[in-house]
């Protein structure tokens, strides 16, 4: 009889170990995002008084309203240029792999029809090269 390795094990302590790591990474970001809306509340109940004290409550509350709302905007627009960004380098990314795979099918088909690729290269290229010259008048 021989030993098997306990390959389920180490596997089982792996993820029981991600999945630990996961939640608390999750718990530490659920505070961070607590400490984050608190600063931001109290900046913007200062930002209201502040303004309250010189224009009067109205203002400073409605100052403060402005704000959110020009600072939620910004939020938005950046994360529109992010995901744009984003599109972008897959679209990249699969034009890339679609130009490599046009690649590897084109050198199949020279490799079995090389006669029928060879005139259609020549036809091609004598297309491309006469709307490429110049008219002379």
């Amino acid at each position: 009889m021989f030993a098997a390795l306990p390959l389920t094990s180490i596997v089982s302590a792996v993820a029981g170990a991600k999945a630990r790591q996961l939640r608390r990474d999750a718990i530490l970001l659920g505070f961070v995002c607590l400490m984050v809306l608190m600063a931001t509340a109290a900046l913007f109940s200062a930002f209201a008084l502040f303004v309250a004290e010189t224009y009067g409550l109205m203002n400073g509350l409605l100052a403060a309203a402005g704000l959110a709302v020009l600072l939620s905007v910004l939020a938005l627009l950046v994360r529109s240029l992010l995901r744009r960004r984003a599109r972008h380098r897959m679209s990249v990314a699969m034009a890339s792999n679609a130009s490599a795979l046009a690649v590897s099918s084109a050198s199949s088909a020279i490799a079995r029809n090389k006669t029928t690729a060879i005139v259609a290269g020549l036809l091609i290229g004598a297309v491309a090269g006469a709307m490429v010259r110049p008219e002379r008048n």
